[in-house]
């Protein structure tokens, strides 16, 4: 099975429940033509680098998914004749490309872990040398620096223009 990534943008006046029955309608289309759903994405709505179809924002969507790619063909001429739907396209991805999907702990979770623990101690040594680190690397970027005094200094040539007869 080979692994595909989908992004389409979806007007950027459909409503929230419409949007979401556009996704549905795309997974849907998805199944159809053969794909497994791996992961998807609503990225948000942003503004476009161009106009498409008279618009300058969209809501973009990504999907990715793992098929044998027989159907994409007719998956691009569906997406292509849904109004809804500014743009797409369909990439083929590798398989470490696939981004996991996102689990969030619920915030109860971060209560009782934070009860567990109250009085933590702070292991001093390890806030010195972390410290430490962090002048070191602040000290290298200054380092890195040139100064003018360094550069060359410009002869007279170096300033005036050239100037062709």
């Amino acid at each position: 099975m080979r692994h595909y990534e989908a992004i389409y943008i979806a007007h950027p006046n459909l409503e929230q429940d419409d949007l979401s029955k556009l996704i549905d309608e795309t997974k849907a289309v998805l199944k159809k033509r053969g794909g497994e759903l791996l992961y998807e994405e609503v990225l948000g709505k942003k503004r476009l680098a161009y106009p498409i179809q008279k618009q300058r924002f969209g809501t973009y969507i990504l999907l990715q998914f793992q098929g044998d790619g027989s159907g994409n063909a007719r998956m691009n001429q569906d997406l292509e004749l849904n109004d809804n739907i500014l743009a797409h396209m369909i990439v083929r991805i590798e398989r470490d490309e696939i981004r996991e999907a996102r689990v969030e702990a619920p915030e109860e979770a971060a209560v009782v872990i934070d009860a567990e623990e109250p009085d933590a101690e702070v292991d001093e040594e390890s806030v010195k040398a972390e410290d430490e680190e962090v002048d070191m690397l602040e000290s290298d970027d200054e380092k890195e620096e040139p100064s003018e005094e360094e550069s060359p200094p410009l002869s007279e040539e170096d300033l005036e223009p050239e100037v062709k007869e």
